[in-house]
């Protein structure tokens, strides 16, 4: 029978007939000098003059001298490595992951490679640092720009690969763990050959050991496979729209040929074409040619690109917003603005909008504001993107000269993106940066990157206009129509680049936007007369033929210096004339007017708070207490619009309000056995316990339920009902008994929030506000945002473990002053920060995350080995003497809480439903299935904790008599004889 084997698959060894010895043929690669007998030194010892070179070719400066200190270079005998000479080989810079390095194989051994002859190719590698271990890919080529590629017949090494016509070399994790690994190919020509590697991170990789050596021509008959693979053709793919012919049989019947598509719904392995829909796109096929040679198969790979025209092809121009008034529509308070050329449908966002700028001459202008503002131009022109191979992008700006960030990352004019989050998802791209005038397409900043960019500002204080035409590979920006970056290797197509599985075209279509959530919004820039085209235009049609750069800069800035901002008289009259009556007490709907009264053309919409007034006017009385918010009128024309506002105050539901200063009050004794407790002031509101928090029973005489917080993620979620009083208060007060256990180590941590009542449950990311307390220093502060714009009040000391502690916080008036155990430890006659006019968050009624014992912030611990005890809020501020004696009586329940601790604590979890086992033998107590990090506890009869110096162990020796065993949060008695 006949062997056969895959050319991508073959690692048994070669015999060859040739007699000729095993000569490195480019022992010259590390600047090794036969002459002397030595390495290159000096200027000489530079990489590039040993036969060297990348793509791109900017890179040739970053070519040092051996053993220098960045860069690529040689160095020798490093420590860590075996002596000798290496390369430090990089993608981290000018040369990233869409760059190449390349080595001529007969730089200095002058004598061409030999047709018919195979070559093995040796070497040792591995990654050194930056990024991640990269997957390097090694292909052989006639020629410097990566052309003439020839297929490897075989391959040696440790997970060493085929993939198409190169080979690829995973690197291991662990820096500086160096592989070896081969490859042999097939020279079809005498000639110059290249070695070309490439990386797929951005990394810092070392390679050393290089060598070639010619194995001789017992492969040439397989020279037969290559010229089939040479000669195979499917001609002119550049506007599909029929079926189209695949060979199975090369132009001789020995080589066969199967065929892969990589979107076989347009093109299938048969040749069978249906066409998109809409838009053009890109498909691409990929001929396995085999070819029996010595009783084994071997196989080469050839890819072909066809442009399958969509039954509705790419236009020339896609898209144009030109904010003209008669594309602009009002619906909702939302603004939106249709293309001129496509009916694409963009939306303003956040404090995007139209402007309108001068008297005589007017222009429609999109106006980011100076926050979030941005537009969206919506995803059905993300379609037309996953098409573009030669295509502009176009439009013209005005950057106020105030803007203070304009070197800052982001402040993209434009970007296509498949993510909103590239940084998770690095999965495609085409971003335009007014920051260094350029445009990237990428997967990622350092993966597959190609840019193009003046690397410098965009000026400031005029309009201006910025161009990027692809034609070919080669890139090139323009602003106000002259010439100011160009790049020739811009190889990172969006056709071939950008389109991924399951998606149909870019999601995240943005104008004043960046993709990397961490950069900023373009700001305090006006934009006008954004385009897209499937056409490179020229230098003549951006001056002008087509956009006429020159002439319209020219009316943009004459309209701006005339008027920057016009609005038409009759909104101002509208304005002027809209009234509501009396809001201050509202009890039922109310009406809201749609259109001007003076002029029916102008519509008007209204916002506010939607649960209290809807934009139809319908009134929603709240619970618990009135509630004063504003009411916003917009009256748009034209894409002009004024607002007006109008001050409410909304009725609490009848019978709902409290008729005393207590507001909240959980002590945990109406609890539910299950998760559920419920709070003993008015309102009853529920709150749950969460993780493997617990409420246990304290005390034999006088007995206390208090929240048991774990050692773990337990807490206490108090509910987002009971979080509609904090919306309200300005005198107040809020309390809280704690006892954190002396084996705790963590108090001093960040974190340990005894309560925590926000607005966000991440607030590093959602900046929303919070009132919390914290026990590291025992802190009690006020924000509207996060800690980096709080008010404080600290007793600057951690909290004291082993026993009861009480924590009060009152403000009256901007007087805030934090009580320890009754006594009054810190004042700050600054408080200026009410819950009442601090924490009110758009669109909710109260703070949301109400909890004891968590952070709102994500990377903080939770209060562990804490037990919790009678939190409350009141709506007033309590003074000394109610703090101490009449309302809180500090100081009696402090003692009593210590006697009744003392006494013994139920409610803990059975042993039995643990995956611990508890048993005695030999005097000892014996416990089964500790993994080390649990906190062991034995209690004699009379609650008295025995003395152990190390609780991990799994043995303890005691004397007769019985006992509590305490594992975590759960126990058991056991007796010992």
């Amino acid at each position: 029978m006949k062997k056969i084997y895959l050319l991508t698959l073959f690692f048994g060894s070669l015999l060859f007939t040739s007699n000729l010895s095993a000569q490195n043929l480019i022992d010259f690669w590390n600047g090794y000098d036969k002459a002397t007998g030595s390495y290159a030194v000096g200027e000489t010892s530079k990489a590039k003059y040993w036969g060297w070179s990348t793509v791109p070719a900017t890179a040739d400066q970053n070519w040092i001298e051996a053993n220098g200190t960045s860069s690529i270079r040689y160095m020798d005998d490093i420590p860590g490595i075996d002596p000798g000479r290496i390369l430090y080989i990089r993608w981290d810079g000018v040369v990233n992951t869409s760059g190449k390095y390349y080595l001529r194989l007969d730089t200095i051994n002058s004598t061409k490679l030999i047709g018919g002859h195979a070559y093995t190719f040796t070497w040792t590698y591995a990654w050194n640092s930056n990024a991640s271990a990269p997957n390097l890919n090694v292909t052989v080529a006639t020629a410097k720009d990566g052309t003439g590629v020839i297929s490897p017949i075989k391959v040696e090494g440790e997970d060493v690969t085929i993939s198409g016509n190169s080979t690829i070399f995973p690197t291991l994790p662990t820096s500086r763990s160096f592989r070896t690994g081969k490859l042999t190919f097939l020279a079809p020509h005498d000639g110059t050959y290249y070695l070309a590697f490439g990386a797929n991170t951005a990394s810092l990789c070392v390679i050393r050991d290089l060598s070639l050596v010619d194995e001789g021509d017992s492969y040439a008959g397989l020279l037969e496979l290559q010229n089939q693979t040479d000669q195979l053709s499917l001609g002119d793919l550049s506007g599909v729209s029929s079926d189209i012919t695949l060979p199975t049989v090369g132009t001789k019947p020995e080589v066969s040929i199967s065929w892969e598509s990589n979107y076989p719904d347009i093109i299938d392995a048969t040749g069978k074409v249906t066409q998109p829909a809409k838009y053009n796109r890109v498909v691409t096929l990929t001929a396995t040619l085999s070819m029996t040679f010595n009783d084994e198969v071997f196989t080469s790979n050839k890819v072909f690109t066809a442009m399958v025209l969509g039954v509705v092809p790419t236009p020339m121009e896609i898209a144009q917003w030109d904010f003209n008034s008669d594309a602009i529509t009002f619906n909702d308070g939302v603004i939106q603005v249709t293309d001129t050329k496509s009916g694409f449908v963009g939306t303003m966002k956040n404090e995007a909008k139209i402007r309108t700028i001068g008297n005589t001459t007017q222009f429609n202008v999109l106006d980011l504001g100076n926050g979030t503002g941005y537009f969206d131009m919506g995803t059905e022109i993300g379609r037309a993107v996953y098409s573009l191979t030669n295509y502009s992008i176009s439009g013209f700006f005005r950057i106020d000269e105030t803007y203070p960030f304009l070197n800052s990352n982001g402040n993209f004019y434009w970007t296509f993106s498949n993510s909103d989050d590239i940084d998770a998802d690095r999965n495609g791209y085409i971003i335009g940066s007014l920051k260094n005038q350029g445009v990237n397409v990428a997967n990622y900043w350092n993966l597959n990157n190609t840019s193009t960019n003046a690397d410098a500002n965009a000026p400031v204080g005029q309009w201006h206009h910025i161009t990027y035409v692809q034609l070919g590979n080669t890139g090139t920006v323009y602003i106000d129509g002259v010439q100011v970056a160009q790049n020739e290797n811009m190889n990172s197509i969006p056709a071939f680049l950008l389109p991924k599985e399951g998606k149909n075209g870019t999601d995240y279509n943005w104008l004043g936007r960046s993709n990397y959530k961490n950069d900023v919004y373009l700001r305090q820039t006006l934009l006008y007369d954004f385009r897209l085209l499937s056409e490179p235009l020229s230098e003549t049609d951006i001056n002008w033929d087509y956009l006429n750069v020159g002439e319209t800069l020219g009316l943009l800035n004459a309209a701006y210096a005339e008027n920057p901002n016009y609005i038409a008289a009759e909104l101002f009259n509208e304005q002027e004339n809209l009234v509501l009556g009396d809001l201050n007490a509202l009890t039922d709907n109310i009406t809201l007017p749609t259109q001007g009264s003076l002029d029916p053309t102008i519509s008007i919409s209204w916002s506010s708070h939607s649960d209290l007034i809807s934009p139809t006017g319908e009134v929603t009385r709240p619970d618990y207490f009135n509630f004063t918010d504003t009411l916003t009128a917009t009256l748009f024309k034209n894409g002009q619009f004024v607002i007006k506002k109008f001050p409410f105050t909304v009725i609490a539901n009848e019978g709902t309000t409290f008729t005393n200063d207590l507001l909240v009050r959980y002590d945990f004794s109406d609890f539910d056995s299950d998760t559920t407790v419920t709070d003993v002031a008015e309102k009853k509101f529920k709150g749950v316990i969460k993780n493997d928090a617990l409420v246990l029973t304290m005390g034999l005489t006088d007995k206390y339920q208090v929240l048991s917080l774990g050692d773990s993620i337990g807490y206490f979620d108090m509910g987002e009902e009971m979080g509609k009083v904090l919306y309200h208060l300005e005198d107040y007060t809020i309390s809280a008994y704690y006892r954190i256990d002396p084996s705790y180590e963590e108090i001093g941590s960040p974190g340990n929030f005894l309560w925590n009542l926000s607005n966000s449950d991440d607030l590093m990311g959602i900046k929303t506000g919070a009132i919390i307390i914290k026990l590291n220093d025992q802190e009690y502060s006020i924000t509207p945002e996060n800690y980096t714009t709080h008010q404080s009040i600290s007793y600057n000391n951690a909290a004291i473990p082993g026993s009861w502690h009480n924590l009060t916080f009152t403000q009256s008036g901007n007087t805030g002053i934090l009580y320890f155990d009754g006594m009054p430890v810190a004042i700050n006659d600054a408080m200026t920060y009410l819950p009442i006019n601090t924490l009110r968050a758009k669109g909710q009624l109260g703070t949301l995350y109400n909890w004891i014992g968590r952070s709102s912030y994500k990377s903080d611990v939770y209060l562990r080995n804490t037990l919790v005890y009678d939190f409350r809020i009141y709506k007033k501020a309590l003074t000394e003497a109610e703090i101490q004696t009449s309302e809180l009586n500090v100081g009696a329940t402090l003692a009593a809480l210590n006697t009744a601790f003392d006494e013994g604590l139920s409610g803990l979890k059975k042993i039995e439903d643990s995956a611990y086992e508890v048993y005695t033998v030999g005097g000892a107590i014996r416990i089964n299935g500790l993994k080390g990090t649990e906190k062991v506890a034995i209690y004699d009869i009379s609650g008295r904790q025995l003395n152990m110096v190390n609780t991990n162990m799994d043995s303890f020796n005691v004397r007769k008599g019985i006992y509590i065993v305490r594992i975590n949060n759960f126990a058991t008695k056991v007796i010992v004889r």
